[in-house]
């Protein structure tokens, strides 16, 4: 394959003698083109002409960005496609070259007029970004319109945390909805793990012997030993095996959908992942060392689990300006 000129238009020189014109008098944008064909031909793509490039729409874009998502998981995937469409939806299936600053815009002030939350329309910005960025490498685009993402409301960390009294009635919530769901519920609050390292937990990991529980697959790609207190085993042994999965395979936001609804039965407004904050923080307040806490919980640095020590700070503040006199 080469790129020679003719009569002034670059052309591109197939095996076989082919020959495809890209429609262009200047080498700079035969150059960058050239070089995107070969990239393509190597893997066995139809090569696209310079004209097609200018002329690629939205929803090309979303096709293609998905043939190149190799080794991700089906639920990213179904994630950049949503936020696809809604931008399509929501500005019309237009050509890549046009989208603007302004266009984007539009997309954030239409997702906000159909009640979406800010945190949810900075996701599928994410995803629009990737999915451009990918169009920049291709060099379909020479830049990235910026996107700004829209201010979130967050609720601060030590509100996160919920409050000893309501923890059994929360649990007792949870055993109406699934048996096996309370248990499921102790193991995060009894270990600080993360929804899906215990949701993945094999019983071949569970050492009732030596009194730990290895974690694997974890969200640092480090698997990490933990200790299994006596509320854990409590739990588990009853429904001892040698192999298998400890819980269900259910899916995981099923469970924190589960536990949301379980905490609002109390009267409490709590997530899921509210069980690991609650977790650090008791272990601190219970005088368990930082750096013992950083390595049960898998913190990658220190700095993350000293956090929660302002954290435990403001919810004992907190729950200390409930004191009463009468």
């Amino acid at each position: 394959m080469r790129l020679f000129q003719y009569r002034g238009i670059y052309h591109i020189a197939y095996p076989g003698n082919k020959r495809v014109s890209l429609h262009t008098r200047i080498k700079k944008e035969a150059d960058k083109l050239f070089a995107e064909i070969v990239k393509e031909h190597k893997k066995g793509n139809v090569p696209i002409s310079l004209e097609h490039i200018k002329r690629i729409k939205l929803s090309e874009v979303q096709e293609e960005y998905e043939k190149s998502r190799f080794g991700i998981s089906s639920k990213t995937i179904k994630k950049d496609n949503l936020s696809f469409k809604l931008l399509i939806s929501a500005v019309q299936d237009i050509q890549l070259r046009t989208l603007a600053d302004d266009t984007l815009d539009d997309f954030k002030r239409k997702c906000l007029a159909r009640g979406a939350k800010p945190q949810t329309i900075n996701g599928y910005l994410r995803h629009i970004k990737a999915t451009l960025n990918f169009c920049k490498d291709r060099k379909w685009i020479d830049e990235v319109p910026k996107i700004k993402m829209i201010r979130e409301n967050k609720i601060h960390l030590s509100q996160r945390i919920i409050a000893p009294k309501d923890m059994p009635r929360i649990m007792e919530a949870a055993a109406l909805i699934h048996p096996e769901f309370e248990r499921f519920c102790q193991c995060l609050l009894w270990t600080g793990a993360r929804r899906n390292e215990i949701l993945t937990l094999h019983w071949q990991h569970v050492d009732f012997e030596n009194k730990t529980i290895m974690l694997v697959g974890t969200k640092t790609k480090e698997d990490r030993c933990v200790p299994m207190l006596p509320e854990v085993e409590a739990v588990l042994s009853p429904h001892r095996k040698n192999i298998g999965r400890v819980f269900p395979a259910w899916f995981p936001d099923t469970t924190s959908k589960w536990f949301h609804a379980a905490a609002l039965s109390c009267g409490v407004k709590a997530r899921l992942h509210d069980l690991r904050h609650s977790a650090i923080t008791y272990m601190l307040q219970s005088g368990i060392n930082i750096n013992v806490v950083m390595k049960i919980v898998g913190h990658k640095n220190v700095s993350t689990t000293m956090i929660y020590t302002h954290i435990a700070d403001d919810f004992m503040a907190r729950e200390m300006a409930k004191m009463k006199i009468e």
